[in-house]
């Protein structure tokens, strides 16, 4: 699957000479390499984009798919550049990871500067990775640029982490510290968000917002994840007497806070059967908490191949998210392309993608509050199947907002902007 745009479409934009930095990119991953895969390809379509990718990952299922797919090719080309790394380090010291990438980031730059030379870019975009603490060094090239989408700004909420275990608390009290100290004093991010001719990107709405206040500049907001278009036209149906067939879905770590459905559920009466995939360091956890919550009524899947994931969510009514700390996961797009309403908690990617048309969204206060409005929001849909049946037909439409056509053509508006005033 892939962009398909008609001739016209593709014509309504001028053609660039591009170089992107995509640390992370793949035609056969989700998340960031997704990602990168999605807008490079998709900008393929309209410019020559030159594509800098991390070689140890990625090298073999981009030369493997553009053997299969020729025709990209012409349009679209690929450097790769290995990143040193230590894994024993990065799990005595996770943050050692971006030693490893600032020295990546570094080989880029001087890649960058010998392919300018060469092909002479109009404009340069430095994509993924999304968080805002390493921004590389393309920002120094005198040439209209492009930073984003840009995330990771964002606190996870004071009240939540106490409820998260002794391990999730010192992590993300941790985080919290160091995500403010960093955010408001490293340099490198504000002199690539403030330098001439830019074009800030953020991932939500919130990061935008944090943007404006710490760097005092303007960022369009263009989700990170985007939808491939899909034909699903029908939505489940659940008759009265069935259950409520709930669906939670990522990798276990106090940050995804299952605990907080499995509390919510303990405080309601209806007849539910909760799916939860994936698996983690938490997975252990949190089976504990559902037995001595008296949850009977779970199945516990683990990681499972895509097409039965698919099938799980498929026959799903309704999807709760409970993480305290995200920017829009791609398993948010992927529930509502199926028609599933969400549940979710207003903060973070969700806020800006969940809708009153295609969901329900908990006020970020207390957990313990939290857990009774998640409670009463399965509630109300398993009495109003009206109501649920209305949230998935929008769950649908919504998806539609967010397929990758649309974020190509608002880069390629961003572009013109950006070279055109270049040029004058």
């Amino acid at each position: 699957m892939g962009l398909k745009l008609s001739k016209q479409q593709t014509s309504c934009f001028n053609k660039y000479k591009i170089l992107v930095s995509a640390y992370a990119c793949s035609p056969n991953r989700g998340s960031e390499p997704g990602m990168g895969w999605h807008f490079v390809k998709g900008l393929s379509q309209f410019h020559e984009v030159h594509v800098i990718v991390e070689q140890h990952k990625w090298e073999k299922p981009i030369t493997e798919y553009l053997e299969a797919h020729p025709e990209l090719k012409e349009n679209l080309k690929f450097y790769f550049i290995e990143k040193h790394r230590n894994k024993r380090l990065r799990k005595i010291w996770p943050p050692s990871y971006y030693w490893f990438y600032k020295g990546w980031q570094k080989k880029v730059y001087k890649l960058a500067l010998s392919l300018d030379a060469k092909e002479n870019f109009d404009l340069i975009h430095q994509l993924n990775m999304v968080g805002y603490r390493e921004p590389g060094f393309l920002w120094k090239i005198n040439k209209p640029f492009v930073w984003g989408p840009i995330g990771g700004l964002e606190n996870s909420p004071w009240a939540f982490l106490p409820s998260l275990g002794f391990k999730g608390l010192l992590f993300y009290s941790g985080r919290n510290f160091i995500n403010f100290w960093q955010r408001n004093f490293l340099s490198r991010p504000k002199r690539a968000a403030k330098r001439p001719n830019n074009a800030l990107i953020a991932a939500t709405p919130s990061n935008a917002e944090i943007i404006k206040k710490i760097w005092h500049q303007d960022a369009i907001t263009i989700c990170e994840v985007g939808q491939e278009k899909n034909n699903i036209e029908d939505i489940v149906l659940r008759n009265p007497d069935k259950p409520l067939k709930i669906v939670w879905s990522g990798i276990h770590t106090p940050g995804k806070n299952l605990p907080l459905l499995l509390k919510a559920l303990h405080k309601v009466s209806l007849n539910y059967e909760l799916h939860v995939l994936g698996q983690g360091e938490m997975t252990s956890s949190w089976r504990n908490t559902a037995k001595n919550l008296d949850i009977k009524n779970i199945s516990w899947y683990g990681w499972i191949e895509q097409p039965k994931a698919i099938d799980i969510m498929k026959k799903g009514h309704v999807f709760v998210i409970t993480s305290i700390s995200d920017l829009t996961s791609t398993v948010t797009l992927e529930a509502l392309s199926y028609g599933l309403p969400i549940i979710c908690l207003d903060h973070c990617g969700f806020t800006h993608v969940v809708n009153e048309q295609c969901g329900i969204k908990i006020p970020v206060n207390t957990p313990d509050k939290a857990a009774v409005n998640i409670g009463a929001a399965l509630t109300s849909l398993y009495n109003d199947e009206n109501k649920r049946t209305a949230l998935s037909k929008g769950a649908l439409q919504r998806a539609a907002d967010f397929n990758w056509d649309n974020k190509i053509k608002a880069l390629n508006t961003i572009y013109d902007t950006l070279v055109v005033g270049d040029k004058e």
